[in-house]
């Protein structure tokens, strides 16, 4: 780039030294065949030329790299439309334990929100409900206050009942895991339930797969 702005301003300079020659060899035959004087030195009205000659390239030159960049902007995947949202923001608390079950320390499992939507984004691919389908997705925060990085199977600690049945829970069939979660630190992620449109009584059961579970109902 900066050798051809280097030969572009010594194209410029011969330019303008060429037509300063030509321009004055002009002011002299005039003069001496006519007595024509002209009323400003010609070598301003050939610095103007230069001048707007150079900016027109320069303005082209900002508009092909603006339009570049809004070009690569509109390639960012669209959010998918969420039709119904519950904000949730409730927190649970889980044990981080070694190969003998000693329990080191806890991770903190906040379901912030439970949203319906038709399309999903996971790892950077889009998937479509079929029709008379939807996704019941939720927004995850797990924190580690551990001084390890951990790896945990963030849809372990939920399930689903749907239609008011407690007797057969749904596992989240969308998910990052495993999610990694470094020491001392916070991580986002979701998990989903593919459901269909017509299903209601929609209750999550949160806890440990041994353990005891919480229930939080959703309704949209």
């Amino acid at each position: 780039m900066k050798t051809r702005a280097l030969s572009f301003s010594s194209y410029l300079f011969s330019l303008t030294e060429n037509k300063f020659s030509q321009a004055n060899n002009l002011k002299s035959i005039l003069s001496k065949k006519t007595n024509f004087k002209l009323p400003f030195s010609p070598k301003y009205l050939i610095i103007g030329v230069v001048v707007l000659i150079a900016g027109g390239i320069l303005l082209a030159v900002k508009n092909t790299q603006t339009s570049t960049a809004t070009s690569t902007a509109d390639t960012k995947p669209a959010a998918p439309v969420v039709k119904n949202k519950q904000v949730i923001n409730k927190e649970f608390s889980f044990p981080i334990k070694d190969s003998n079950n000693k329990e080191l320390s806890k991770i903190k499992y906040l379901v912030q929100s439970a949203t319906l939507q038709d399309e999903i984004l996971v790892k950077g691919q889009r998937a479509r409900a079929i029709q008379g389908r939807t996704f019941l997705i939720l927004d995850l925060k797990i924190t580690n206050t551990f001084n390890q990085g951990i790896q945990i199977n963030s849809r372990d600690y939920v399930r689903l009942s749907v239609n008011g049945n407690a007797e057969e829970l749904v596992a989240a069939d969308i998910h990052n895991d495993p999610v990694e979660v470094q020491a001392i630190s916070t991580k986002m992620t979701r998990i989903g339930f593919p459901i269909n449109e017509t299903d209601n009584k929609l209750e999550l059961k949160v806890g440990e797969i041994n353990g005891k579970k919480e229930s939080v109902k959703i309704s949209f």
